[in-house]
């Protein structure tokens, strides 16, 4: 009798990394086990994301109900939870509260790119929710090594395992080979907002058509804050890119993969990351990847092998980058079919799909010997499952 895994995560229409995970994974593992899934949040003006409104409490409660339903007629073995920091985190909690008060295993798939920072400036009462939180699951899956280092700092006595995001890697072929325009075409894929090194972006496309090379710049996502939207438009006409640089809004499916086949170099210069979804999506469609030291980028992106890595809001660095690959189709090309193989190699669905189900199964038949005093494993052992 196979497992019986009820997931929960972003419904349909949202946008972000995690609904990308979500959306490249299911249809695989409902293959290999019963899944029922249960969105935590559904599309939403960005002006009430995040935020404590009559709206979204209802929402919350909704959703709290239509989980607890599922709970008892699904009966699940595990309950799977995608979570993040910040209001989300809270928020979550229930949902691990609720399905190990009614004796379901539990597993917390951590996301986002700010937790730890999160945790060290919230108040003692907050950590020590945290901590419960995190006691009370029987496993937590981190995304990149990193992460996890940090995390069972935050947690020693969590139970930690490294996962880190894949990509259907088939669904991002090209049908024909990338042709090079008469300009090098950038893609950001993103959250459009400061974080996301939008801004920095944008000054670097400056100093490249400064240098010769104007290239084109894409951004696709939605913004931060909706003020982000005129400060684009405002910086794109100030620095000289108009014409040069368009906003296209939050794209998703079939446009996003043809988005990503339309151009030649993918640029993430964040400031905080996990493992973004969108990098390994452009190294699945074939392209260089310019991005961020920071979070589990590294770990994806080998400095001068499939792309090139800066530190954060080093304007000089990404410009100087971006101009190597624009004076050198080739290097672009080399680079994106490594992108593809790491890809194809490392991060594809299929195999992703079996380390869960491996995780599903150790989960149910562990003891469960868990909680502040109970024993765990050493923390300090966040390997990733064999392949």
């Amino acid at each position: 009798m196979s497992i019986r895994v009820l997931m929960v995560g972003p419904g349909e229409g949202t946008i972000g990394g995690i609904r990308s995970l979500v959306e490249s994974i299911t249809p695989v593992l409902r293959r290999r086990i019963e899944l029922r899934y249960t969105s935590t949040v559904r599309r939403r003006a960005a002006a009430e994301s995040g935020r404590i409104t009559v709206r979204n409490v209802a929402l919350a409660l909704s959703q709290y109900a239509r989980f607890l339903i599922a709970l008892v007629r699904f009966r699940p073995d595990v309950v799977h939870i995608h979570t993040s920091e910040g209001l989300a985190w809270y928020k979550d909690a229930f949902y691990v509260l609720a399905a190990r008060a009614s004796a379901r295993r539990v597993i917390l798939h951590m996301h986002g790119g700010y937790f730890a920072q999160a945790y060290s400036r919230s108040c003692v009462a907050a950590q020590r929710l945290t901590l419960a939180i995190l006691d009370a699951a029987d496993l937590v899956i981190e995304v990149s090594d990193e992460r996890a280092r940090n995390l069972a700092r935050i947690a020693p006595q969590a139970r930690i395992r490294v996962l880190r995001n894949c990509v259907d890697v088939a669904a991002m072929a090209a049908e024909e080979p990338r042709r090079p325009g008469e300009k090098m075409r950038v893609l950001f894929l993103g959250t459009v907002g400061a974080g996301k090194g939008v801004y920095d972006l944008l000054a670097a496309a400056a100093l490249v058509k400064e240098g010769g090379r104007p290239l084109r710049l894409t951004l696709a996502g939605p913004p931060a804050r909706a003020a982000d939207l005129d400060m684009v438009r405002d910086r794109v006409e100030m620095l000289g890119l108009t014409g040069l640089c368009e906003a296209v809004g939050p794209v998703q499916g079939a446009a996003k993969v043809q988005l990503l086949h339309e151009c030649d170099v993918f640029a993430l210069p964040s400031y905080k990351e996990a493992l973004p979804m969108a990098i390994l999506e452009a190294m699945a469609a074939g392209l260089p990847i310019v991005a961020t030291r920071v979070g589990g980028i590294p770990e994806l992106v080998v400095d001068g092998y499939n792309g090139f890595l800066i530190t954060p809001g080093d304007t000089a660095g990404l410009a100087q980058r971006l101009m190597i690959l624009a004076a050198e189709p080739g290097l672009r090309s080399l680079m994106g079919r490594r992108s593809r193989e790491i890809a194809a190699r490392e991060y594809d669905v299929t195999p992703y799909v079996e380390r869960l189900v491996t995780l599903y199964e150790s989960t149910v038949k562990m003891e469960r010997t868990f909680g502040r005093h109970g024993r765990h494993e050493d923390p300090t052992r966040h390997h990733q499952l064999p392949a």
